[in-house]
Parts: structure tokens; sequence; C-alpha cells
């Protein structure tokens, strides 16, 4: 790729429910200015890839593998790649069980040294060391959640359903509990532990699926994949616990349909926030009060596609790529820089399955 190339374009990483020897992880450009996207390369190592973590610093993608065994249990993996960095295009480094069945998302610490992997049917977390080539080291410590909530046929035992680093610590949101489960990365001579530090209550029947940090106020926000809600927490920056604010929905009034939120991000400006709906086939734009941490609902837009799992914006702020799992398609939105609002580009590329965007930047 040419220094032009690398100013007028970014890579893209998009993980694929795709497997049985089939592509699952593809390569993209993405240009800059446009929002247009196309491909790199594909790869085929890792079965059903569902969401991935970059680490650009070292050059690092890494991967769940969301699979379970024969029983329904473990059987999932975690794999890791090398970034040729003037290409975007991925060598294949290694995978580690994940201990655990159906891992649908994972984290790295700043220092590139830890990964920590969320098991969502399993409702455990993973801790593994990183090596300095980049492969993942065995299993440091593993913690199992317990419990379950009100919905029967979703919320029958805990299902760990994201990780997410701030202050050092590890946030997992457990789907199956309605609980935001608080972890320290514990440094021993032997090997680092996870320590439970505390947990955060989310309302009955909610079921936490991503959460967001605010990069730079003392607030944090969780989608509900069963309710189609967000709730806002005030973050306690000094003991890292989380206290609610408010809960409002995701969907239009008086929407009747199945629908199920799925991911969760903030605009880089910090002034606006968006949330997929899957079925209503949306993103929600809210506006962010910076004082109260609150949300005003300004904006629905449709994703141009069917059942957006993931999306994600681009470092710059100026597009937002809606990943539509249902209907094999990323769509570009272009982002309004005075109002957060998202206006279509015409912009698509068809990819299979598509669930989980990074960029690499």
């Amino acid at each position: 790729m040419s220094q032009y190339e690398k100013q007028s374009s970014r890579i893209v990483y998009v993980g694929t429910y795709n497997g049985g020897g089939n592509d699952s992880l593809y390569a993209l450009n993405m240009n800059k200015s446009t929002g247009e996207l196309s491909a790199i390369g594909a790869y085929a190592e890792v079965e059903m890839p569902s969401f991935l973590t970059v680490d650009t610093e070292r050059g690092r993608l890494f991967a769940v593998s969301e699979l379970q065994d024969e029983a329904g249990k473990e059987g999932g993996e975690v794999a890791s790649y090398a970034v040729e960095a003037e290409t975007g295009a991925l060598r294949y480094i290694g995978k580690q069980p994940s201990f655990g069945a159906s891992p649908c998302h994972l984290v790295t610490d700043r220092e590139g040294k830890r990964l920590v992997v969320a098991n969502y049917t399993s409702g455990s977390v993973s801790l593994y060391s990183i090596a300095e080539d980049g492969n993942i080291g065995p299993l440091a410590d593993r913690k199992r959640h317990e419990g379950q909530s009100v919905r029967s046929d979703r919320q029958e035992a805990a299902h760990a359903h994201c990780t997410v680093l701030k202050d050092s610590r590890i946030y997992v949101a457990d789907l199956g509990t309605d609980k935001i489960m608080i972890y320290n990365i514990q440094e021993n001579a032997e090997q680092p532990m996870l320590v439970l530090h505390d947990e955060a209550q989310v309302h009955a029947g909610a079921g936490p699926r991503h959460l967001a940090f605010h990069p730079d106020l003392p607030y944090a926000y969780v989608i509900n994949e069963l309710d189609s809600t967000i709730t806002v927490f005030a973050y306690g920056q000094e003991d890292g616990t989380l206290r609610e604010i408010e809960t409002l929905s995701t969907l239009p009034e008086g929407f009747a349909g199945e629908s199920y939120c799925a991911d969760i991000h903030i605009g880089v400006s910090g002034d606006y926030l968006y949330g997929s709906n899957r079925g209503h086939d949306s993103i929600a734009v809210y506006r962010i009060d910076r004082t109260s941490g609150k949300l005003t609902l300004i904006q629905h837009e449709p994703t141009g596609g069917a059942w957006p799992r993931n999306f994600a914006v681009t470092p710059d702020g100026k597009f937002v790529l809606a990943a539509n799992q249902n209907s094999d398609s990323i769509v570009t939105l272009a982002v309004n820089e005075n109002t957060g609002r998202l206006e279509p580009t015409a912009h698509e590329l068809r990819i299979p399955k598509p669930v989980c965007i990074q960029f690499f930047e």
C-alpha cells in the first residue's frame, strides 16, 4: 500500500458466522472520504469468529471461535493473528481452547499482555497471557458466573456477553443474571488471576449485552438485549462502581414487532450515543447530556439490511458501518457532525453473515 493509499484509506476487519472451512474473517479497505468498502483478503483458519479485538500498537488481531462441543458445553476457541501494517494482511499465529461454550467477546489490556474472553453459553470468563510474538498462552484463570433471572427462555443460567476494559478493570455484562461483573486482574508470581471487585445490578429481564464507557465523562451505557433498553450508569472513577441513573427504550413509541438490542457505541465527539436494534433493523441515536449523562432520543436510522448484530464508528467519527447479519451486508452510514444524525451513503459491501467490525488504525 502506497503512502497516499494509507492516508486516504483505513483497514477494516470483519468477523462472520461463516465456518466449516469457508472464509470467515475478512480484511477490507475503506475510503476515508466516501466510506466505500473494498475487499483485501479473506481467511479460513477460525470458524465462526463472531467477535474480534485489535491491538494496533503491537500489530495483533484476536478472534473468538464461537463453538461448543457436542454436549453443548465447552468447545470454543480463541485465536491470534499478526497484522502486516503496510497491507493489512493477516498471518495466523495460533489458538487456545476458550474453556467454555460459545465465546462471544474478548479484550486485551493496555500493555497487550493479557486477554480476557467471555463464554456466553457457559457463563464464564477466561484469562490468558499473551507472549511477545502474539501467541496466546495456556489458560491462566477462569471464573464461572452463577445465577439466573426472570426470563426462563434466555436467563435460565448465567450468560457472559462482553468484556470491556476500563481503568485496568474488566467489566463483564452477563445477560443471564442481569448483572455487570467487575474484575481486577491480579498479578501473581506464578500467573495472573481474575479477582471479583464488585457487581452492578440491572433491572430484571433486561439482558445486559454490551456496554460502553464515555471517553471523558464518568458515565457508562449498557444496552439490554431482551427488553430493548439502554441503562445509564454513573461511573465511580475512584472505586470502579456503577450506579444506575436512568433506563430508556431503544425502539420507537408504538412499535409492537419482535426486536432485540445488540451493540452500543459513543461517537468520537462524545456528544452522541448509538445503539442497534435487531428486528426493527435500525440504529437509535441519542444526544448525551454532558452534565447529567442522560440521553435524549433524536433518531432511528434504518441500517439498510436485516439484523444489525454489530456496528462501528470510524476513528475520525465521519461514518458508521453496520453489519447486517441476516442480509449478508455491511452498509456505510454518514454521521452529520453537527447533529449526530445518520444518513445513507448508498455504499454497501456483500459479505456472508457479518457480525463484527474492527478498525486497524
